[in-house]
C-alpha cells in the first residue's frame, strides 16, 4: 500500500467524556484540529487506517501483557471504556496479515489476536476522525502502561518495520494514526508506585490500588512544547537517543509513556517534518492535548 497520510494525537477519554468542562477557547482549538484531520482523511480516501495505540489493562491485563500486538481478525471490538459506548470496527485483514508476517521477517516479533479488543486509546480518536467507523483499521497495540515496557528505540524500530511492511503489502492507500500522551499523571502517587513494582508482584494486590481521576490534572507544558518542537522538526530520533522511560515518567508523568506511539508513527512517516495543528494544556482533561499532521 501507499502511505498517503500520517497523524498523531492525544486520546484521553475525558476529551469526549468531559468535553464541556474545558475552557471554551481551548476546547474549540482542539476540536477544530481534530476536524482538520477528519477532513484530511476524507480527502485522502484511505483503504485502511493503521492505528498505533495502547491498552489500559483492558485487552491485555496483567495476566497477559505483551510488548507489541496486532489485530488480524475480521472485527475489532470496542470495549466501551472511559465513558465511550461499545462499538465494532472492521479490520483490513489483508494488510494486517501482511504487516504481521513482514514484521516477523524483519525481526520484530508481534503478538497477534484473531479476536482483538480495543479500548478508548483507539476508539476515542476514531470517533472524532471517522465517526462512521467505516474505514477498516489495522490495530497495533504497544505496552505503554506497565513496566517493563519496550524501549523507545524498539518503538522506533517497530515503526520502520511497519512502514516497509505496509509498502510491501496489498495495493491501496493507507493512513497511519498514532495516539497517546502528552504529559499527564494517571492515578495517585501510591497507585503509580504500585504499578512500577517488578513484574510478577502486582496482580494479587491490583484491586487494592484502583485508578482515581481528579477533577483537574498536572501538565508539564515545557516538556510538551519541547517534544512537539522535535516532532515538527522531524527530529524525534534525538528524543529517542536522549530520553529514558524513567526520565520521561519523572518529568512528564506515567501517561507520557504513550509517546512511544508518536515515535512509532514518526518512524512510519520516515521522520518527516510535521505541523502542530493544536496544543492545549487542558487541566480538566488531565493531559497535554495535541494534534499533529506529518508532512509526507
Amino acid at each position: 500500500m501507499e502511505i498517503v497520510g500520517a497523524f498523531a494525537c492525544s486520546h484521553a477519554g475525558l476529551i469526549v467524556a468531559r468535553r464541556d468542562r474545558a475552557p471554551a477557547d481551548q476546547r474549540e482549538r482542539v476540536f477544530a484540529a481534530y476536524g482538520a484531520v477528519r477532513d484530511d482523511i476524507a480527502r485522502l480516501r484511505p483503504d485502511a487506517l493503521v492505528v498505533v495505540a495502547t491498552d489500559h489493562q483492558q485487552a491485555f491485563p496483567l495476566t497477559n501483557v505483551v510488548p507489541f500486538s496486532i489485530g488480524v481478525g475480521p472485527v475489532a471490538k470496542g470495549l466501551g471504556d472511559a465513558g465511550l459506548p461499545p462499538c465494532a470496527v472492521p479490520i483490513h485483514q489483508p494488510l494486517a496479515q501482511a504487516i504481521l508476517a513482514a514484521c516477523v521477517e524483519r525481526g520484530v516479533d508481534l503478538a497477534f489476536s484473531e479476536a482483538p479488543s480495543i479500548d478508548h486509546s483507539f476508539v476515542m480518536p476514531l470517533t472524532l476522525l471517522r465517526s462512521e467507523l467505516d474505514v477498516p483499521i489495522v490495530p497495533v497495540t504497544q505496552n505503554c502502561n506497565v513496566p517493563p515496557r519496550p524501549t523507545f528505540r524498539r518503538s522506533r524500530e517497530l515503526g520502520r518495520a511497519i512502514r516497509e511492511s505496509i509498502r510491501d503489502g496489498p495495493g491501496g492507500r493507507a493512513v497511519v494514526i498514532g495516539t497517546g500522551g502528552l504529559s499527564h499523571w494517571v492515578g495517585s502517587a501510591a497507585r503509580r508506585a504500585f504499578m512500577n513494582r517488578a513484574a510478577g508482584t502486582r496482580l494479587a494486590e491490583l484491586a487494592e490500588h484502583p485508578v482515581v481521576l481528579d477533577e483537574t490534572g498536572e501538565i508539564n507544558q515545557e516538556f510538551d512544547r519541547r517534544f512537539l518542537d522535535l516532532v515538527a522538526a522531524g527530529r524525534l530520533a534525538e528524543f529517542v537517543a536522549a530520553w529514558t522511560p524513567e526520565r520521561v515518567e519523572e518529568v512528564a508523568g506515567n501517561g507520557a509513556q504513550e509517546l512511544r506511539n508518536w515515535i512509532t508513527t514518526a518512524a512510519v512517516a520516515e521522520e518527516a517534518r510535521a505541523t502542530v495543528l493544536a496544543y492545549e494544556p487542558v487541566a480538566e482533561w488531565l493531559t497535554g492535548t495535541a494534534v499533529v499532521r506529518f508532512e509526507l
